[in-house]
């Protein structure tokens, strides 16, 4: 009792406050000793008196604080006890929580076992039923297709080859019945969409660029073309203009052979001999080589035309 966890017990206190009273007393009767020559009686016994009050009123209130001493004690061992019920509701709490952690575990492991079981499922369900025959099949929407042969069941809906032709039936148009054989899954056929799509724009970007390279190289291709045609164009005008340089060197020999004819033409006849006269063959294979020349030219021309 003298102490206790939260600080002096009552005794402790009751004995501080008698030393205390003790220590007063003895101030007051040092000071009265002091103070009391040259005062009246009536004057010492009055301030006494004040003091006395004083310290009355001092003493009532410590002991009302006694007083509550008790209650005090009280308060601090059930302030400690719910201390205790609190550590004890964490300690239970943590336990908890932990138990809650280990069975949100356990269920996400059996949740993705069942879908595992599903995946399963669902390719072995799918890949037995390519090459099954349907002798009728009735979709929702009230279509119907003979002769029906399964090609392929995809997250999307099922191939089919039937009397007609073929066709792909979305999961939504087909029966319950193959709906649930097929465990169909709209959030796998949203994905399975929307890798169909990204494949389709790939190869459609693919093709675009094929597309663009094969231009490219067209348009190389007939560039080279082009220059090769103009080099065979430039060949064919070096060599027509060639053959006209010639042609003209053919003329100016005939027109040697026209004049020589001539002369001896006219020597012939003013001797009186006989002589066959040729600037008439002459004269026409001149005019001949000219038309030659005049056509080549204008071949010429043309093929300059055309560089």
């Amino acid at each position: 009792m003298m102490s206790s966890g939260r600080g002096p017990g009552v005794i402790g206190m009751v004995m501080a406050l008698v030393v205390l009273i003790g220590f007063g007393l003895l101030f007051m009767y040092a000071s009265d000793e002091s103070e009391r020559v040259g005062q009246s009686i009536e004057s010492v016994i009055s301030r006494q008196a004040k003091e006395i009050d004083g310290q009355e009123a001092t003493i009532i209130f410590e002991k009302k604080k006694l007083d509550q001493g008790p209650q005090l004690i009280a308060n601090s061992k059930e302030l400690t006890a719910i201390k205790r019920e609190i550590q004890t509701l964490k300690n239970d709490s943590s336990h908890l929580v932990n138990r809650v952690e280990k069975a949100k575990a356990e269920i996400a492991l059996s949740i993705q076992a069942l879908a595992d079981y599903k995946d399963e499922y669902r390719a072995y369900a799918r890949g037995k039923a390519k090459g099954e025959t349907i002798a009728k099949l009735e979709t929702l929407t009230g279509v119907v297709y003979n002769d029906v042969t399964i090609r392929e069941v995809t997250p999307i809906g099922i191939q089919i080859r039937h009397a007609d032709g073929h066709k792909r039936i979305p999961f939504e148009e087909l029966p319950e019945a193959m709906k649930d054989h097929f465990q169909f899954d709209p959030n796998q056929k949203v994905q399975a969409l929307a890798a169909e799509s990204a494949t389709r724009a790939v190869h459609e970007a693919s093709v675009a660029v094929a597309e663009d390279l094969a231009g490219q190289q067209m348009d190389v291709q007939k560039g080279k073309d082009a220059e090769a045609a103009k080099a065979k164009l430039r060949k064919d005008i070096v060599a027509k203009e060639a053959a006209i340089a010639s042609i003209k060197q053919d003329i100016t020999g005939l027109e040697a052979d026209l004049g020589r004819a001539a002369a001896d033409a006219a020597s012939a006849r003013a001797s009186g001999k006989m002589h066959l006269n040729q600037s008439g063959s002459i004269s026409a294979n001149i005019r001949s080589k000219q038309g030659r020349i005049a056509t080549l030219q204008a071949e010429v021309v043309q093929m300059k035309a055309r560089l």
